[in-house]
């Protein structure tokens, strides 16, 4: 049987390294302290954690006699040596996680076909090695116009054609849409310009999406071994748990939660959710899925009022990807789409997006219409090709 414990008992089984924590802290602030300049005793910068907390039983020469508070409010002996032998443990868990995620996520690379996956970069203790990864690979771009946008994908030599027979692409990722993407004169030339830009995007974000459905079945397979997890891997998974709205001791049920979103699917909805990139809410605000603020107030600096039904605005496009994506993997208008996405994988298939947008009945007042002429947009623009698209690894 699986066996968790929730939050709360993790923050418990935590107090106790936060009482030694305490002690460490206290000792530090008590020790004699050398006048300010003299840099004589200074000790190397610290490595590790534990090395920082070895810090706190140095005591620099001349040593004055500790007063009688002073003494009194010592730590007992062996508290710091204990809670740094904690923190070593600590500092190789991390350093196994490290190794783990670039491990899995040089499986994402390295897989034919594998579709590319917390608005924002990965967080938590796998977050170091991933963000790291995605720094080097992930291009930012910043342009004000169609025609810049288009001259950088020619010098990336960044083709859809390429795409679609599975050769990997540029992970270029614009930061908004171009305000003049509305302008130009060929509709059909417009709408492969969006897709173009959106693509790498949608599939960065299911990269790291996948990752974490990576991590978490190595989780799984932990648990179903009989052992316990450690309380690292307790908090990685609480945290994980709390962002999709779902259980930390169900691992099977956040696998259905925590999955990637086809491509297909996604470029569809948001072509029609955004008229292609050219409605003011996309231009301006970044909002490309015709999601609406469930409160009275955004972050975001934009034109109208912020207000319940108001359109939601976005920092830059990726934000508004993560959150369609978090929308559908965590809300319960949209469980039989995780179901059904789940019993594709349980088949061995991919998730199809085509398929998968019949779930999403109420995700348009407009119901099944919706369904049909998202499907229609799917198969007239062959967007089902995209569903096996990759990233390159550099």
């Amino acid at each position: 049987m699986l066996m968790h414990h929730r939050v709360s008992d993790v923050g418990r089984q935590y107090s106790f390294i936060g009482a030694l924590g305490a002690c460490a802290v206290a000792a530090f602030a008590l020790s004699p302290t050398k006048a300010i300049g003299d840099s004589s005793h200074d000790p190397k910068p610290a490595d590790s954690i534990a090395a920082r907390v070895q810090l706190a039983s140095y005591v620099p020469e001349p040593v004055p006699a500790p007063s009688l508070t002073e003494r009194d409010l010592a730590p007992p002996p062996g508290v710091l040596e204990a809670l740094a032998t904690v923190l070593e443990d600590y500092d190789d868990m991390a350093r196994s996680a490290a190794l783990a995620v670039n491990a899995a996520l040089a499986r994402i690379v390295a897989t034919p076909h594998a579709p590319a996956v917390e608005a924002r970069p990965m967080h938590g203790w796998l977050s170091h090695a991933y963000n790291s990864q995605r720094r080097n690979r992930v291009v930012a771009m910043r342009v004000s116009n169609t025609e810049q946008l288009a001259q950088v994908f020619q010098a990336h030599d960044y083709s859809l054609d390429h795409a679609r027979r599975g050769q990997p692409i540029p992970a270029l990722q614009i930061d908004r849409v171009p305000g003049d993407l509305a302008a130009m004169k060929d509709g059909n030339e417009r709408k492969w310009l969006f897709i173009k830009a959106l693509l790498p995007i949608v599939l960065e974000v299911n990269e790291r999406i996948l990752a974490e459905r990576i991590e978490l079945l190595r989780l799984r397979d932990i648990a179903a071994s009989g052992r316990e997890l450690s309380i690292a891997e307790r908090l990685w998974l609480a945290d994980l748990a709390e962002r999709y709205g779902a259980d930390p001791s169900n691992i099977a049920e956040m696998l259905q939660r925590v999955d990637i979103v086809p491509p297909s699917m996604a470029i569809a909805q948001a072509g029609v959710e955004s008229g292609w990139g050219t409605s003011y809410a996309a231009r301006v605000g970044n909002s490309l899925f015709g999601q609406i603020q469930v409160s009275g107030r955004h972050s975001v600096d934009v034109p109208w009022k912020a207000g319940p039904a108001m359109p939601q605005p976005f920092a830059n496009v990726s934000e508004s990807v993560e959150a369609y994506f978090l929308n559908l993997n965590s809300h319960f208008a949209y469980a039989s789409f995780r179901v059904d996405r789940a019993q594709q994988r349980a088949q061995g298939t991919q998730p199809d997006g085509y398929r998968l947008i019949g779930q999403l009945l109420r995700y348009s007042q407009l119901g099944a219409q919706y369904i049909n002429y998202v499907r229609n947009i799917i198969r007239e623009n062959q967007l089902s090709d995209f569903d096996s698209a990759r990233l390159s690894p550099s």
